[in-house]
């Protein structure tokens, strides 16, 4: 699994590239792997306000589970790759680059803190070779 090292990560599986006070969010290879074959991705709205852990979203799989998304950072969603809408694959085919989900205009710098390094992800989750 790929692991690229100029992100930040969470628990539950979102990559995130900071880029002063916007970030933007996708799922990490490993998360996706865990969901199984994503068939269906709705996204947030644009110029939605969010709060850490507020549900923003869902993933459905080819083994029909539905699986909710939540905001991993508070702040303003300011883009959304309404691409994945149209071709879902991108997810699979391109996670960190194409099959980003949205960008967020962070607004609070407490929850930067929690997020993990790229060495930690891979040790929470035994990504290692």
């Amino acid at each position: 699994m790929t692991v690229p090292t100029n992100l930040k990560y969470t628990r539950d599986h979102y990559w995130i590239r900071l880029d002063g006070e916007k970030a933007v969010v996708g799922l990490t290879e490993y998360g996706i792997s865990e969901l199984g074959m994503i068939v269906f991705i709705e996204l947030p709205d644009q110029d939605t306000h969010v709060s850490k852990g507020e549900f923003i979203g869902s993933v459905e799989t080819a083994a029909d589970d539905e699986n909710d998304l939540l905001a991993p950072l508070s702040g303003k969603i300011t883009s959304v790759n309404r691409l994945l809408e149209r071709a879902v694959m991108l997810i699979h085919e391109s996670p960190y680059d194409k099959g980003w989900l949205f960008t967020i205009q962070w607004s609070q710098e407490s929850e930067l803190e929690q997020l993990w390094e790229e060495e930690t992800y891979d040790r929470e989750f035994s990504l290692e070779d």
